[in-house]
């Protein structure tokens, strides 16, 4: 009976549109194009929580929903293909996408499944050894893992927890990077467009920009053991508004800047191991939304050369 009942809620106030979405793992272990015949693997968690809605930059009153959060897993496959060129697979799995409401009785919506996968051809545009400056390209589909939404009891769950939105799109990302090797310290610029078609029931996803900033600095300190790496990354999501049979969706669609430091730890010079916090600034939301307090992330990564 909730879930009737909630069907034809008018969802408009209730999106959680920064909770619905998980970008690629952060840090620097897979900005470059790799060497010919060579591998990386990356495997990552990551948890993300919010309990507040937004109305525009200021907090809402409003609280159709108590609290959300997901658990999702990713990895994200490389091949050095040739000398300039490297073929990456992303894959994600959403452990759980849950929205506990604020209803009595108490009462909850959960997704889960596979997402997206992301095949993408990443290209060396510069490469000066000299200088330490570096820039890559990639392009590429991102194929749904399903196309039919998610039903629990007969009725389809709202799109914001649904582990995919069922619907094929494209990614385009540059990356940027300048090293100063004297001081152990790197910065570098990425950024990544999403750009979806509708899905079988006529819904299309807004166009999403992820922009990030990073500065790392390799970690040289006596008391310290180990090789270790500090990151500060900076980093703002753009999402324009989604697209409904009925026209444009009104509370969708944001701009978020979080604040995100990182510690990388590597061992014998093969394995990178990761720990991430984003930490939301600034938001701003069209409409009334859900909006995140925070994430984390653990990060795995490996180069293989064959």
């Amino acid at each position: 009976m909730i879930l009737v009942i909630l069907a034809f809620f008018p969802t408009e106030r209730s999106d959680s549109q920064c909770l619905s979405s998980v970008n690629p793992v952060g840090g620097s272990n897979n900005l470059l194009v790799l060497e010919p015949n060579s591998v990386r693997l990356i495997a990552f968690y990551r948890y993300n929580y919010g309990d507040r809605y937004f109305e525009g930059s200021h907090l809402s009153d409003f609280n159709l929903i108590r609290n959300a959060n997901y658990n999702y897993a990713g990895a994200i496959i490389g091949y050095g293909l040739a000398d300039k060129l490297t073929i990456e697979t992303e894959l994600g799995y959403f452990f759980n996408k849950t929205q506990n409401y604020n209803l009595e009785p108490s009462y909850s919506l959960v997704g889960r499944g596979f997402s997206n996968a992301v095949i993408s051809a990443k290209y060396s545009i510069l490469k000066n050894n000299e200088k330490r400056f570096f820039i890559s390209a990639s392009l590429g589909p991102k194929i749904p893992f399903s196309t039919l939404p998610q039903v629990r009891n007969g009725v389809e769950l709202p799109v914001e927890v649904q582990p995919t939105v069922g619907s094929y799109g494209g990614v385009a990302q540059l990356f940027m990077v300048k090293e100063l090797p004297s001081t152990g310290t790197r910065y570098f610029l990425t950024s990544r467009l999403e750009i979806n078609a509708r899905n079988r029931q006529d819904y299309r996803l807004g166009t999403s920009v992820f922009t990030s900033l990073f500065y790392s600095r390799h970690l040289m300190l006596p008391w310290l053991r180990g090789d270790w790496t500090a990151i500060l990354q900076v980093r703002n999501e753009t999402r324009s508004r989604d697209k409904t049979v009925n026209g444009w969706k009104e509370s969708s669609g944001s701009t978020i800047f979080y604040t995100s430091p990182q510690i990388v730890w590597t061992i014998a010079e093969l394995w990178n191991i990761s720990l991430m916090c984003d930490i939301p600034v600034f938001q701003y939301f069209n409409g009334t939304q859900l909006a995140a307090n925070y994430g984390l992330s653990l990060n795995l990564s490996r180069d293989l050369k064959f």
